[in-house]
């Protein structure tokens, strides 16, 4: 962090954005996304992260003209760590701030000075299973000292909700959302682009996701759902599109696909920092994570018409609405979720109408911008009149 701290605007109510990092994750791209929407003429907005090797949307805020600060932190409650929070808040006296990581959270509730600050506001973007214990509990036994939890859905909300002594002072729904990228129309050319760089066969069905490469997004049961979807469409190609997060979680997947005599049929593509076209080419979005908060890849894929065929976890019932915009099963059942892919594959006019509907309640439900105006009203109620 640099010594010397650019002055605040001093006529608007100061909100500190506080992150845990700024790679490439969901939550990452939400932030970033979010910044056109950001009402500036009423709020003065810095943000800052803790680690500094995951910066890859730092770029996004500092050409926006948002002071950005990392004050490189490790996950650890040190004294030396919290006394660099504790020294960083005071001098920069925020009056509200707003956290979207449970460790950096905890930090603020516990140490923030309350001399100029009229609120911490915390959005809760997943469920507990996806941090440590170390973590959960610290975030869960500060929310006394958080003004408002916001959740990204409603069975997040239902989480939040259930403490009895550790409770915010309140709590809300607010739908994660989509940005402009997701809204934006992909050329056929593009599609035809993406599927020759693939080698996706001219007459084939495809069958894609989105997502970094971790066990969380059950991708071994998406290889298995792959494996038995062959067996009754074998003119289907599949495509992953992400990141590996779990170092030689790609190898052992590749492993799979070959013990399944599928790996002619599957394209792991890597990280693409514009997965647009390559959502586009998909006639099938498919999804197996073991939990969820909100999906947000799977909405964007949805606004861009792709019908869904997903495990039924976390607030994915809440985005694609059951025989709606897509269909669901169990967690792990690949035999359910095959039997779902095959009957959208050979389906078109089904497919379509799902796409359709898809792509209107994407877009008309779970915007950023609906999601930034909700909050800010959040930060309304929490500042004097």
């Amino acid at each position: 962090m640099s010594e010397s701290l650019p002055p605040h605007d001093g006529t608007r109510p100061r909100v500190l954005i506080l992150v845990k990092g700024l790679g490439l994750g969901g939550v990452e791209r939400i932030l970033s996304e979010s910044i056109p929407y950001l009402n500036r003429d009423r709020f003065d907005y810095e943000l800052c992260y803790f680690t500094p090797w995951k910066d890859d949307v730092v770029p996004a805020f500092q050409e926006a003209g948002i002071a950005t600060f990392c004050l490189d932190i490790s996950t650890d409650a040190s004294p030396g760590n919290i006394t660099k929070v504790r020294s960083f808040l005071r001098q920069r006296e925020y009056h509200l701030i707003h956290s979207h990581s449970p460790f950096p959270s905890a930090v603020a509730r516990m140490i923030a000075p309350r001399e100029s600050l009229h609120g911490i506001v915390h959005t809760e973007h997943s469920l507990p299973g996806s941090r440590n214990w170390i973590t959960r509990t610290a975030n869960r036994i500060t929310y006394p000292r958080c003004d408002v939890v916001v959740s990204v859905s409603q069975v997040v909300k239902a989480d939040v909700d259930k403490g009895r002594i550790f409770r915010p002072k309140s709590s809300r729904l607010v739908y994660g959302g989509i940005g402009e990228a997701a809204l934006t129309q992909v050329s056929e050319d593009q599609v035809l682009a993406v599927r020759s760089e693939l080698g996706i066969p001219e007459d084939d069905k495809v069958v894609g996701n989105v997502a970094h490469l971790r066990s969380q997004k059950g991708h071994d049961v998406w290889l298995k759902t792959a494996a038995r979807v062959l067996e009754s469409s074998p003119s289907t190609t599949f495509v992953i599109v992400g990141r590996e997060k779990q170092r030689g979680h790609q190898e052992e997947l590749e492993s799979l696909a070959a013990s399944l005599g599928i790996s002619d049929r599957v394209r792991f593509v890597g990280f693409r920092p514009d997965p647009y076209p390559y959502l586009a080419a998909m006639d099938v979005f498919l999804m197996t994570s073991e939990f969820e908060g909100f999906p947000i890849a799977l909405v964007e894929a949805m606004a861009m018409g792709r019908p869904v065929v997903s495990t039924d976890v976390g607030g994915v019932s809440e985005a694609i609405g059951e025989e709606e915009t897509g269909l669901l099963a169990p967690a792990g059942d690949d035999g359910a979720l095959a039997r779902h892919v095959v009957a959208l594959l050979e389906d078109a006019p089904r497919r379509k109408a799902m796409a359709v509907r898809a792509s209107s309640r994407a877009r008309s439900e779970f915007t950023v911008e609906r999601m930034v105006d909700l909050v800010e009203q959040t930060y309304d109620e929490l500042l004097p009149a």
